[in-house]
Protein backbone atom coordinates (compact mmCIF):
# COMPACT_ATOMS: atom_id res chain seq x y z
CA UNK A 1 0.00 0.00 0.00
CA UNK A 2 0.83 3.46 -0.87
CA UNK A 3 -0.42 5.49 1.98
CA UNK A 4 -0.02 4.43 5.80
CA UNK A 5 -2.16 1.94 7.25
CA UNK A 6 -4.03 4.29 9.39
CA UNK A 7 -5.05 6.88 6.72
CA UNK A 8 -5.98 3.86 4.33
CA UNK A 9 -8.42 2.62 6.86
CA UNK A 10 -9.64 6.66 7.24
CA UNK A 11 -10.27 6.96 3.88
CA UNK A 12 -12.21 3.54 3.28
CA UNK A 13 -14.27 4.32 6.00
CA UNK A 14 -14.66 8.00 4.15
CA UNK A 15 -16.12 6.25 1.25
CA UNK A 16 -18.32 4.16 3.29
CA UNK A 17 -19.72 7.54 4.95
CA UNK A 18 -20.04 9.49 1.23
CA UNK A 19 -21.71 6.44 -0.72
CA UNK A 20 -22.82 4.30 2.51
CA UNK A 21 -26.54 4.70 1.95
CA UNK A 22 -28.34 1.80 0.84
CA UNK A 23 -29.43 3.73 -1.86
CA UNK A 24 -26.49 6.57 -3.01
CA UNK A 25 -24.97 4.17 -5.19
CA UNK A 26 -28.49 3.09 -7.65
CA UNK A 27 -29.05 6.47 -7.24
CA UNK A 28 -25.63 7.55 -8.66
CA UNK A 29 -25.45 4.54 -11.47
CA UNK A 30 -29.25 5.54 -12.51
CA UNK A 31 -27.61 9.31 -12.98
CA UNK A 32 -24.89 8.03 -15.27
CA UNK A 33 -27.01 8.32 -18.11
CA UNK A 34 -27.45 11.65 -18.13
CA UNK A 35 -29.80 14.48 -16.39
CA UNK A 36 -32.80 13.21 -14.78
CA UNK A 37 -36.24 14.09 -12.46
CA UNK A 38 -36.92 12.66 -9.80
CA UNK A 39 -39.76 10.39 -11.01
CA UNK A 40 -37.32 8.88 -13.60
CA UNK A 41 -34.98 7.73 -10.70
CA UNK A 42 -37.53 5.99 -9.18
CA UNK A 43 -38.79 4.11 -11.52
CA UNK A 44 -35.26 3.15 -13.14
CA UNK A 45 -33.98 1.94 -9.95
CA UNK A 46 -37.27 0.15 -9.79
CA UNK A 47 -36.93 -1.49 -12.68
CA UNK A 48 -33.46 -2.85 -12.07
CA UNK A 49 -33.73 -6.52 -11.51
CA UNK A 50 -30.36 -6.76 -8.94
CA UNK A 51 -31.62 -9.99 -7.18
CA UNK A 52 -32.37 -11.13 -3.79
CA UNK A 53 -28.21 -11.10 -3.00
CA UNK A 54 -28.62 -7.12 -3.29
CA UNK A 55 -31.14 -7.34 -0.74
CA UNK A 56 -32.56 -9.28 2.16
CA UNK A 57 -35.83 -7.80 1.57
CA UNK A 58 -36.77 -7.05 -2.30
CA UNK A 59 -36.77 -3.36 -0.90
CA UNK A 60 -38.35 -0.91 -3.21
CA UNK A 61 -37.26 2.83 -3.27
CA UNK A 62 -40.03 4.69 -2.06
CA UNK A 63 -40.11 8.48 -3.24
CA UNK A 64 -39.63 10.05 0.45
CA UNK A 65 -36.39 7.95 0.92
CA UNK A 66 -35.21 9.00 -2.59
CA UNK A 67 -35.57 12.61 -1.56
CA UNK A 68 -33.93 12.19 1.64
CA UNK A 69 -31.22 10.25 -0.44
CA UNK A 70 -31.34 12.53 -3.12
CA UNK A 71 -30.71 15.57 -0.65
CA UNK A 72 -27.54 14.07 0.74
CA UNK A 73 -25.94 12.99 -1.97
CA UNK A 74 -26.46 16.99 -3.32
CA UNK A 75 -25.54 18.36 -0.38
CA UNK A 76 -21.65 15.83 -0.45
CA UNK A 77 -21.31 16.81 -3.99
CA UNK A 78 -21.63 13.93 -6.04
CA UNK A 79 -25.00 15.21 -7.27
CA UNK A 80 -26.55 18.47 -8.68
CA UNK A 81 -29.98 19.55 -8.65
CA UNK A 82 -31.08 21.96 -11.17
CA UNK A 83 -34.58 23.50 -11.12
CA UNK A 84 -36.02 24.76 -14.63
CA UNK A 85 -38.15 27.56 -14.17
CA UNK A 86 -39.31 27.80 -18.04
CA UNK A 87 -42.26 25.37 -17.36
CA UNK A 88 -45.10 25.33 -15.18
CA UNK A 89 -44.82 24.03 -12.73
CA UNK A 90 -41.40 24.18 -12.75
CA UNK A 91 -39.29 20.93 -13.10
CA UNK A 92 -36.49 19.63 -11.07
CA UNK A 93 -33.42 17.51 -12.57
CA UNK A 94 -30.82 15.52 -11.06
CA UNK A 95 -27.38 15.01 -12.07
CA UNK A 96 -23.45 13.70 -11.82
CA UNK A 97 -21.39 16.00 -10.98
CA UNK A 98 -18.12 16.00 -11.83
CA UNK A 99 -16.93 14.29 -8.83
CA UNK A 100 -19.70 11.74 -8.95
CA UNK A 101 -18.67 11.01 -12.32
CA UNK A 102 -15.19 10.98 -11.35
CA UNK A 103 -16.52 8.64 -8.56
CA UNK A 104 -18.46 6.19 -10.79
CA UNK A 105 -15.76 5.79 -13.29
CA UNK A 106 -13.17 4.81 -10.23
CA UNK A 107 -15.07 1.96 -8.85
CA UNK A 108 -13.97 0.21 -12.70
CA UNK A 109 -11.59 -1.53 -11.12
CA UNK A 110 -13.43 -2.58 -8.26
CA UNK A 111 -15.89 -4.21 -10.58
CA UNK A 112 -13.18 -5.93 -12.24
CA UNK A 113 -12.06 -7.56 -9.01
CA UNK A 114 -15.64 -8.66 -7.84
CA UNK A 115 -16.46 -10.24 -11.33
CA UNK A 116 -13.02 -12.19 -10.92
CA UNK A 117 -14.12 -12.98 -7.55
CA UNK A 118 -17.52 -14.29 -7.99
CA UNK A 119 -17.54 -17.27 -5.38
CA UNK A 120 -16.01 -15.10 -2.59
CA UNK A 121 -18.78 -12.96 -3.23
CA UNK A 122 -21.23 -15.40 -3.16
CA UNK A 123 -20.09 -16.60 -0.08
CA UNK A 124 -20.18 -13.25 1.34
CA UNK A 125 -23.64 -12.68 0.30
CA UNK A 126 -24.72 -16.09 1.96
CA UNK A 127 -23.42 -15.26 4.53
CA UNK A 128 -24.90 -11.93 5.08
CA UNK A 129 -28.86 -13.55 4.87
CA UNK A 130 -28.08 -15.99 7.57
CA UNK A 131 -29.26 -14.84 10.71
CA UNK A 132 -26.76 -14.76 13.75
CA UNK A 133 -26.35 -17.78 15.15
CA UNK A 134 -27.16 -20.06 12.04
CA UNK A 135 -24.56 -22.82 11.39
CA UNK A 136 -22.07 -21.78 9.02
CA UNK A 137 -21.72 -18.39 10.45
CA UNK A 138 -19.14 -17.67 11.99
CA UNK A 139 -18.41 -15.85 15.92
CA UNK A 140 -16.23 -14.24 17.77
CA UNK A 141 -15.28 -17.35 19.63
CA UNK A 142 -15.12 -19.16 16.11
CA UNK A 143 -12.68 -16.49 14.93
CA UNK A 144 -10.27 -16.94 18.51
CA UNK A 145 -10.54 -20.93 17.73
CA UNK A 146 -8.90 -20.22 14.28
CA UNK A 147 -6.20 -17.96 15.00
CA UNK A 148 -4.79 -20.92 17.37
CA UNK A 149 -4.39 -22.98 14.70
Amino acid sequence: MTVGVERFLRRLYDLKYLVGDKWALAILVALSGGPMRRVEILSTINSYSIGKEWSDKHDVLHDSILARTAKKLTQDGLVARTRRTETFPPEVFYSLTQDGLEFLQLTEPAIAWVEQHVALIARAQENRRRPDGDEGTLGIADLDDEDED
